[in-house]
């Protein structure tokens, strides 16, 4: 059973925290708590077990200085968690004061769930490899995987597991081996490859044709016109012949 991410959100407009909380909650997300003040936020960070903060720049309290900007200093010292910046201003200072302090992501108000989730997923992975950067984590000990909706849970899928990957209209297609079940990633095939997939993991998977990745791994056998990838076939081309005579020539 994979665990539910766990997300504290920070907003201090009611209607929003509540639209927030349940959007994550229909993501498959675990909202520990809601909180509209700066002093909130800090009991909550200290009781919950929190993965990802969601962060209201704009705190209306009556210490200014009480605001997303500084709780997020304040949660990274103490918890040293991921954190995604939530405003209704686009302004360029205000741009610039977030950036200073390397959130893992910034959203714009209103959000939409498909924003929403996307900049989670790509949050949690920006800080995993972040971490393994800066010597938080060691890399070979960080779990290598990303987080996708399937009904109503959020599930883990390991990279390791993944190989097959199918770009469509809006969404890339991804197939593991041990679910067998597709799942369905929003964005470009160079998206997924080159900002989700971990870069130790690029050298495994060969690109058969315009809109298959194969994970080589996996692959048992090729000719002029099919690449044999764990128990299904695809279709090859040319390049992807090319390519798979120079992984595999005797």
């Amino acid at each position: 059973m994979t665990d539910k991410i766990k997300v504290l959100v920070v907003e201090d407009e009611a209607i929003i925290a509540e639209n927030l909380r349940y959007s994550l909650d229909d993501l498959g997300f675990d909202v520990v708590a809601t909180c509209y003040t700066y002093q909130e936020a800090v009991e909550s960070i200290h009781r919950s077990a929190v993965d990802l903060l969601l962060l209201d720049i704009n705190l209306q309290d009556s210490n200014k200085e009480h605001n997303g900007l500084a709780l997020a200093k304040y949660a990274r010292e103490t918890i040293k968690k991921p954190f995604i910046f939530l405003t209704a201003y686009n302004d360029r200072q205000t741009i610039d004061d977030a950036i200073v302090l390397q959130p893992n992501g910034y959203l714009v108000k209103p959000v939409n769930s498909a924003t929403l989730f996307a900049t989670i997923q790509l949050a949690l992975e920006r800080y995993r490899t972040q971490s393994a950067m800066d010597g938080n984590a060691k890399a070979n000990d960080a779990p290598d995987y990303f987080f996708v909706k399937v009904g109503s849970r959020t599930t883990k899928v390991l990279w390791d597991d993944v190989y097959y990957i199918e770009a469509g209209k809006n969404y890339v297609k991804l197939r593991s081996k041990s679910t067998r079940l597709d799942y369905p990633v929003r964005g470009s095939l160079s998206y997924v490859v080159e900002q989700l997939m971990p870069a130790g993991k690029r050298n495994d998977f060969i690109k058969i044709n315009r809109s298959i990745i194969l994970n080589r791994n996996y692959i048992t056998g090729y000719d002029a016109n099919y690449v044999y990838c764990h128990n299904d076939k695809f279709e090859n081309g040319k390049t992807g012949l090319q390519q798979l005579v120079e992984q595999f020539k005797a």
